[in-house]
């Protein structure tokens, strides 16, 4: 049997193995802490939905304001330190905390459904956060990276009367199935370089397209509609880099363009998740004042 058709015959289990370890990567060997980046974190554990239990750093700044970060997909807290620390200069509290599945937060050994799951763990986090009594009353952002943003986006219907800004970064999508073979080709997810190349390719693509469409979830209720009140009211801001490989910024501006308080920002030349690092003054700077405007009870707007 020839090299090329092994690798067919082996296109679908590679696939299943890429589509699993998607949701399930391995724990990090070497984390950051929050000291390296001079912000003090205390530890906390979150409560979510299926006896899980969320890893989570409280950095604490101005209790009025408060910024929920994720992270994106396969990473873990540690890796949104950088903006933590310039969200923390620019005053604001800030809670990083680990998905399930991810960093130190516990193991879910299910396959389906991961949008839910994903959104459930920010809803649990942002529910951790206004029942602590100094920030019962606080201003809240949610703020996605890649995969976080998609539950971000998702947690906002939850916790409609309860979050007061969005922030996604390098996604959502308006088709995820569509963009999941771009997780393969970026090279994001652990495929061999036979299976990137014709003939195993497209059966490996294929594949894991329709088993992303099982693992993210099926709902047919994405994107979320812009007539539902928490979509149709709360500012949002979409950053999207200009190179991006992975989720492509028209497919990022495909999907804001609905929503009434939809902003957004496209870094030029930047790839998936660097786009403060493409162009750091704006990228800041941009944020900052979306997040004053927001937040600051002397300047926000219902």
């Amino acid at each position: 049997m020839s090299k090329q058709l092994m690798a067919v015959c082996a296109a679908p289990l590679v696939a299943t193995r890429a589509a699993y370890s998607a949701f399930h990567p391995p724990r990090p060997a070497q984390r950051r802490r929050p000291d390296q980046f001079g912000l003090h974190a205390e530890e906390l554990t979150i409560a979510a939905p299926g006896r899980t239990r969320l890893s989570a750093w409280l950095c604490r700044g101005d209790p009025g304001r408060v910024v929920l970060l994720g992270h994106g997909l396969g990473l873990e807290k540690s890796r949104s330190l950088p903006y933590a620390r310039f969200l923390h200069r620019g005053g604001y509290t800030v809670l990083l905390f680990d998905f399930r599945n991810h960093g130190d937060s516990s193991r879910d050994r299910g396959f389906a459904g991961f949008d839910r799951r994903f959104a459930e763990d920010a809803v649990a986090a942002a529910t951790h956060l206004r029942a602590m009594p100094q920030f019962a009353e606080a201003r809240l952002a949610l703020y996605g990276f890649s995969l976080s943003s998609f539950a971000m986006l998702r947690a906002l219907a939850p916790l409609h009367g309860a979050v007061d800004a969005v922030v996604c970064d390098s996604g959502p999508a308006c088709d995820p199935p569509a963009i999941s073979p771009n997780l393969l080709r970026s090279g994001l997810l652990p495929v061999p370089a036979v299976m990137r190349e014709a003939p195993a390719r497209p059966v490996v693509e294929y594949v894991f397209r329709m088993l992303n469409h099982i693992t993210m979830g099926a709902s047919g209720d994405w994107p979320p509609t812009p007539d539902r009140p928490a979509y149709a009211t709360t500012p949002m801001l979409f950053i999207a880099g200009g190179a991006d490989p992975v989720v492509p910024a028209d497919e990022i501006l495909r999907l804001a363009r609905p929503y009434p308080r939809a902003e957004t920002l496209v870094v030029p030349g930047a790839k998936h998740l660097r786009a403060m690092w493409a162009d750091k003054e704006r990228y800041t700077s941009t944020v900052l004042e979306f997040l004053e405007r927001c937040l600051d009870p002397t300047k926000a707007v219902r």
